[in-house]
């Protein structure tokens, strides 16, 4: 987002640098035309960096959206709220269930079972509240209702002002 907002400063000043030519048309400015030569070069520097920099990001966002697609890992991401946003091929081979089967729902109404320690869940509630990363063991219950036990990692994903945007669980 900085990128995009450098980009706009400075093009801001080339709007203002061109509206003075405007005014000043037909008188001879030298300084002037060198000024906006300088920024006419420094603009196009500066929309090098970025699209170099915005290569990078796609570059580097496809592959960590690779490494959670394909890890065995069950990987969910969810809003704020805790109702899933995403999940992939881990969970789905882990629980049983499809994306499409959880999407805006919360986890632990369709996981969690009879044999889930209550305790648990309350700690888990607790944790999240407190927006800070933190792990626990848990008994859930696949599709097909076979239990297993998940060693679940939890870590909120914060704003620039420090409010929760999503939650992480691996």
């Amino acid at each position: 987002m900085n990128l995009y907002l450098i980009s706009a400063v400075l093009l801001l000043v080339v709007v203002i640098v061109l509206i003075v030519l405007l005014m000043n048309k037909g008188k001879e400015v030298p300084q002037l035309k060198l000024k906006v030569a300088d920024l006419e070069s420094q603009l196009g520097n500066t929309m090098s960096l970025i699209d170099e920099r915005l290569k990078l990001s796609d570059k580097y966002s496809k592959l960590l959206a690779s490494v959670a697609e394909k890890t065995f890992e069950a990987v969910i991401i969810t809003d704020k709220e805790g109702t899933i946003e995403w999940v992939n091929s881990g969970f789905t081979t882990i629980t049983g269930y499809s994306f499409d089967e959880v999407k805006g729902k919360k986890p632990g109404s369709f996981l969690q079972g009879n044999e889930t320690d209550r305790n648990t869940v309350d700690r888990i509630r607790t944790k999240l509240k407190e927006n800070k990363i933190f792990k626990e063991e848990i008994i859930n219950y696949s599709k097909d209702g076979r239990k297993y036990w998940l060693s679940i990692s939890i870590t909120p994903i914060l704003d620039k002002n420090g409010n929760v945007e999503k939650f992480i669980a691996i």
